[in-house]
């Protein structure tokens, strides 16, 4: 259900002149206040005062700083009206994750609202690249989405889109909505025609996994879940970590070409990456009808982290987890335990500064600082998405020497 989203007119006043650079890896943690260095905002909203706040203590976990993006009553219906972030550059292939939280609504549980998380690159908004790449005839929209609807926040829905003519309404994409509270797949389909058609629903290789498991009182506005989709050419897997176990990760679609269909359904043509949070008044979640409302007070969504990794980067054999670590000529100990949200180090006597690192057994980046080290002991206070895990890596990098260690979490 996306999306006329005219990049033209929320980005004018900054042209494209980086087209053919494309987005390396990286990692946006939201700690600090201003605009995040590897995106840009951007809203049609009358003002953009309190549309977005970066560096702020979220709402359930004090200890986490966040982006938070804002829906206001004032607020028109379609994406280009609420706060928008968009990267600065072009990206392709990789891996896209994120930590989610959205808001409430048991105030106004028939409110009209969607947090995006999603790539986006349409011929008739964006000029960087060759138009109607695929020859079909049709405007190229790639784009592949997680996006959730507020009404209902056990759905999770994810799409992934080749052409979508905005003036027309003609589209081809494929489409999957899960409910992850039941581990219910409520459709899997393929949409050839006018945007809002039911399509025909897929089978086979497109269609997998058939049954997914479900994650017991799934709630996305309840709690932070870390989710993402790996986009390669053949294949888009979108995914959500178990918050149980996060070395878990639950497959929600593993979609894959057949050889059999006359066109590709993956989009080949790059895009940038986003995140948003807008007000729609057509479009309502299922299982909740009319929930298209508009917001009646300022409602929150809340991002702890954004990700995107090369695709280099994520088959790349050498991780974190398995990271030769060379030693110094003189060996240095470091005693580190994790307990209570505290992260305790002994260092070396000739320890003065070092940056510290935690990593999931992944080998994605859960906190970082650096530190001072005035005497042989540190104590560091560690946020709830380091003490989720059961083990963790832990990298110290300082002037002599460099470290590196798998270590339990007692919580």
């Amino acid at each position: 259900m996306k999306i006329s989203f005219i990049l033209m007119i929320l980005f004018a006043a900054a042209p494209h002149v980086f087209a053919q650079t494309m987005m390396n890896s990286f990692t946006e943690n939201f700690n600090g206040t201003g605009t995040p260095s590897n995106f840009r905002f951007g809203t049609n909203r009358n003002s953009i005062q309190d549309t977005w706040t970066s560096g702020i203590a979220s709402e359930i976990e004090p200890d986490t700083r966040v982006m938070r993006l804002a829906m206001h009553p004032d607020n028109e219906a379609e994406p280009w009206q609420g706060p928008n972030f968009e990267s600065t550059r072009l990206t392709r292939f990789g891996r896209y994750s994120a930590r989610i939280k959205i808001p409430g609504v048991e105030d106004q549980p028939l409110v009209g609202g969607v947090v995006g998380f999603f790539t986006y690159y349409n011929d008739e908004y964006n000029n960087e690249l060759p138009k109607d790449e695929n020859g079909n005839g049709l405007n190229d929209n790639s784009e592949i989405d997680f996006e959730w609807l507020i009404a209902n926040p056990q759905l999770v829905y994810m799409t992934a889109w080749t052409d979508h003519d905005v003036s027309t309404g003609i589209c081809r994409k494929v489409a999957r909505i899960v409910n992850l509270a039941t581990g219910q797949i409520l459709t899997t389909n393929y949409v050839n025609g006018r945007l809002g058609s039911s399509g025909v629903q897929l089978t086979g290789v497109e269609n997998q996994p058939e049954t997914i498991r479900s994650i017991p009182e799934f709630d996305a506005s309840k709690n932070f879940y870390t989710y993402g989709f790996d986009w390669r050419t053949d294949n888009i897997r979108w995914w959500i970590l178990n918050p149980e176990n996060e070395l878990d990760t639950i497959v929600l679609w593993d979609y894959r070409e057949n050889p059999a269909n006359e066109e590709r359904r993956i989009t080949q043509k790059p895009a940038f990456l986003l995140f948003n949070f807008w007000h729609t008044n057509n479009w309502a979640a299922e299982g909740v009808r009319n929930s298209t409302q508009r917001p009646n007070r300022i409602f929150h969504a809340e991002f702890d982290w954004v990700r995107y990794e090369t695709l280099a980067a994520i088959d790349n054999t050498t991780s974190i987890t398995r990271e030769n670590i060379t030693p110094s000529k003189t060996a240095k100990i470091v005693d580190a335990s994790i307990m209570n949200r505290q992260l305790n180090l002994s260092f070396p006597s000739s320890a003065n500064a070092a940056k510290i690192a935690l990593y999931d057994i992944r080998g994605r980046l859960l906190f970082e600082r650096d530190i001072t080290v005035m005497t042989n002991f540190a104590s560091i206070a560690l946020p709830k998405s380091v003490v989720r895990n059961q083990m963790v890596i832990l990298q110290i990098k300082a002037d002599d020497f460099n470290f590196a260690q798998r270590l339990p979490v007692k919580r």
